[in-house]
């Protein structure tokens, strides 16, 4: 027992050491890679050569190379409602593709209608003065759509916008309305390319332009007041729709020496011009600011922004409303000020009088008296003071 003591001191005194050791952590070794994107060749329609340079935009590689073979869980790339790119790999679960590349239906493909005669098809159950008409897709030209790895819009994507959140975002896809684009932050704005039919020719538009234009914080309660393209702070160049896509960066310069700025995102299609462009048609609404916000907002904010409303326009909304009842207490006052010699209240006063003399009326011309057995005064026993003395 002598011994043991020293051991267990022993002990505790190096329980801090044993305490503060820890093994050390060896830091992952960073993989870096020196693959540069280089140019390629190929053929397209049989003859013609061209060589592709693909370009990387935001992390996503537009034009690469395609594989020697086609795989079905090869990734592709989705877009969030900012228009942030994300990768996302398609995988097998019991049997069934998971997550697997969009399926675009016929919402590329042309479609174009037949009509076969009865001497033409030989059909035996066809009568002779009965035509069979018949509709057929035409594939779409995937010669460059192909060479995009990004998710493509079509109407099936679609968002409502407005107020009331009963209006169809076409042609857009993303951005979604009323979203934050942050400053130096590269996002993609997608469309479905078959929106833009000139309705004269009934052609798709070969090529558009993408605008941004300054807008005032209510476009709903100031108007939606045309803006002419000298208004806008940002024009592209011309671009081909058969992409329907195209990325913006947020420059510093669009702030204006401001933190944020609600601006309207419009695409102006080749068949109209300048002067017939009319931005709020098909527009979108969003804002773009510096930098995250710190403050959370409240449900109510919340609520306001969806609205669209993001201003201090609510606060003169508070503000101005017990004016407005001030106002017209001051209004009313004057009206029976000036007509005070023309007001006939006898009757308002008479009645106000009644009812303050109610208990001097007869006990049986109330309603809560009637069953009670009331006498007139008259009727009550009366005392006198013969009455009351004692022979």
């Amino acid at each position: 027992m002598a011994y043991f003591k020293p051991i267990v001191y022993l002990l505790l005194l190096l329980l801090p050491l044993v305490e503060g050791y820890r093994q050390a952590i060896k830091p992952r070794p960073t993989t870096t890679t020196s693959e540069v994107v280089k140019p390629w060749r190929r053929t397209i329609y049989s003859t013609q050569r061209e060589i592709v340079t693909p370009i990387v935009i935001a992390g996503v590689t537009l034009s690469a190379k395609p594989p020697a073979s086609s795989d079905p869980l090869e990734p592709w790339v989705s877009l969030d409602k900012l228009g942030n790119p994300k990768t996302i790999k398609p995988k097998i679960e019991k049997g069934r593709t998971v997550d697997g590349h969009p399926d675009y239906s016929t919402y590329f493909k042309t479609v174009h209608t037949t009509t076969f005669s009865p001497e033409e098809l030989k059909a035996h159950n066809l009568e002779t003065d009965e035509l069979y008409t018949e509709e057929f897709f035409e594939e779409e030209d995937e010669t460059y759509v192909s060479l995009n790895p990004i998710i493509r819009c079509t109407p099936n994507r679609y968002r409502n916008k407005g107020l009331a959140k009963d209006i169809s975002s076409e042609p857009f896809c993303t951005p979604f309305e009323n979203v934050e684009w942050k400053l130096h932050e590269t996002y993609f704005v997608t469309w479905y390319t078959k929106f833009f039919e000139d309705p004269e020719t009934e052609k798709v538009a070969e090529r558009v332009r993408l605008h941004l234009f300054y807008v005032k914080e209510n476009p709903h309660e100031k108007g939606f007041k045309k803006r002419s393209l000298r208004a806008a702070f940002f024009s592209s160049e011309t671009v081909k729709n058969v992409d329907g896509l195209y990325p913006i960066k947020v420059d510093e310069e669009w702030f204006q020496e401001k933190q944020e700025k609600r601006v309207l995102l419009a695409i102006q299609p080749e068949y109209i011009s300048d002067e017939a462009f009319d931005p709020w048609s098909n527009g979108i609404l969003l804002k773009i600011i510096k930098g995250a916000r710190v403050a959370k907002n409240t449900k109510e904010q919340l609520a306001l922004q969806d609205a669209g409303i993001s201003d201090d326009t609510w606060y003169y909304v508070a503000l101005s409303t017990p004016t407005v009842v001030v106002i017209a207490c001051v209004a009313m006052y004057f009206f029976l000020f000036l007509n005070k010699k023309h007001r006939d209240i006898r009757d308002v006063r008479l009645f106000a009088v009644n009812q303050r003399r109610r208990v001097l009326g007869s006990f049986k011309d109330f309603k809560k008296y009637k069953k009670i057995n009331n006498r007139p005064y008259s009727e009550l026993p009366t005392h006198s003071k013969k009455s009351s003395k004692q022979g």
